[in-house]
């Protein structure tokens, strides 16, 4: 289950933006259909390696895409929400992916955002 790694990943991204764990309440991330990555899976190792880690209960938001495709024969181009087989127009396989790979975290909520405002060392 690769999901798992990516949420350590996306937990360490995280923690090195911030320069510390802090608990957090949500992070929204970005997720193509030919990402190659389980929304569900994701969201469960996600919230489950956040606890672990000390940035308290997060809720995962997964914003999903749609995949699009070229085809390379007659140039039409369409969407769809999975790997579809062919063309629509003319039914030929030869195709260029133009989006749906998209793994990304997009947005990171904190729990007390004022709470760093008076903390750490300011010049003034």
């Amino acid at each position: 289950m690769h999901e798992l790694s990516l949420a350590e990943d996306m937990l360490g991204i995280i923690k090195s933006t911030l320069k510390k764990t802090r608990p957090i309440t949500r992070v929204t991330v970005v997720l193509g259909p030919l990402s190659g990555v389980s929304p569900e899976s994701l969201a469960f190792c996600f919230t489950e390696t956040a606890k672990l880690r000390g940035f308290g209960s997060p809720e995962l938001e997964i914003r999903t895409t749609r995949a699009g495709m070229k085809c390379t024969d007659c140039g039409n181009e369409w969407e769809s929400a999975d790997f579809t087989p062919g063309c629509p127009r003319c039914g030929s396989w030869n195709r260029e992916i133009l989006s749906g790979r998209e793994f990304y975290m997009e947005s990171i909520e904190l729990e007390d955002a004022d709470e760093d405002q008076n903390t750490g060392d300011a010049e003034e």
